[in-house]
């Protein structure tokens, strides 16, 4: 392993542990380190080093990512590809994260998803319900197709 500053070694060990217990990407590490006040060329060295002894892995995060907010978020593919590039994760990988990614469990949560929020709405007008659902699932990040494909089998 290649050898830092003494003085940083503390935030290396820091840095390896919080990504020990979740996953973490490069972006995040920045900005922890960031709020520390560390400088840039060390931030630079300690996300070499981490990234060598496989302690992050932007693939293997933007997977996690995805899996996560599907399951756990019921977000749709254009939140989540949103929610990556926010974590400046190339865009190569986000769209190959997303390929990964099961697309009948996107329709299956956009499905319980329009069915619960059809069921709190209180609007009579079925085209201001359906625009309200439409409003809705485009919040979450679904696609006009995935929304379109749902609502008329709803």
């Amino acid at each position: 392993m290649k050898q830092i500053d003494p003085i940083y070694q503390k935030y290396l060990t820091s840095m390896m542990a919080l990504c020990s217990r979740s996953e973490k990407c490069k972006w995040d590490i920045r900005e922890n380190l960031r709020r520390k006040a560390i400088k840039t060329p060390v931030v630079e060295e300690i996300i070499q080093i981490l990234e060598t002894e496989g302690f992050i892995d932007e693939m293997r995060y933007a997977r996690a990512y995805v899996k996560d907010k599907i399951r756990l978020q019921g977000w749709g593919p254009v939140k989540i590809q949103a929610g990556l590039q926010a974590k400046n994760i190339p865009e190569a990988i986000a769209l190959e994260a997303l390929k990964s990614a099961d697309s009948q469990e996107y329709v299956e949560n956009l499905q319980k998803a329009l069915e619960n929020k059809q069921q709190l709405l209180k609007e009579q007008n079925p085209i201001k319900r359906k625009e309200k659902l439409v409003r809705f699932a485009l919040g979450r990040g679904y696609t006009y197709q995935q929304i379109y494909h749902v609502l008329n089998a709803l």
